[in-house]
């Protein structure tokens, strides 16, 4: 048999599940803005990623011109290079004819066969 339950009680039972779930959305809350703080520190802390390649350039008649595309931690490369992105250097190889460094071999990592 089943007892009626007082209309109060039944208030009160529902204000207790609300205080949980108003609890609970509370904690979730906090541990996000933990989250997007730590995000953003990281964020700030870490280095600009580097790219994956680089262009060599050498001097001819008094100007650099291209010599060849590099990975970035490829040592033939020389000291007078700069960075290039994806895009950048997968151009430099198929569309303006600059070479692929053979050693490093940036050409395979671009799908450049």
């Amino acid at each position: 048999m089943s007892e009626k339950v007082s209309r109060l009680d039944r208030l009160r039972s529902v204000r207790e599940w609300l205080a949980w779930q108003l609890r609970r959305t509370d904690d979730t809350i906090a541990e996000l803005e933990r989250q997007e703080v730590a995000a953003a520190r990281t964020a700030r802390t870490l280095p600009p990623p580097t790219p994956g390649w680089k262009l060599a350039m050498r001097r001819t008649g008094g100007r650099p011109t291209p010599d060849a595309v590099h990975t970035s931690d490829c040592g033939m490369a020389g000291e007078n290079t700069k960075p290039l992105a994806r895009e950048q250097a997968l151009r430099s190889i198929t569309e303006d004819g600059v070479a692929a460094c053979p050693y490093c071999r940036p050409d395979t990592d671009l799908g450049v066969l």
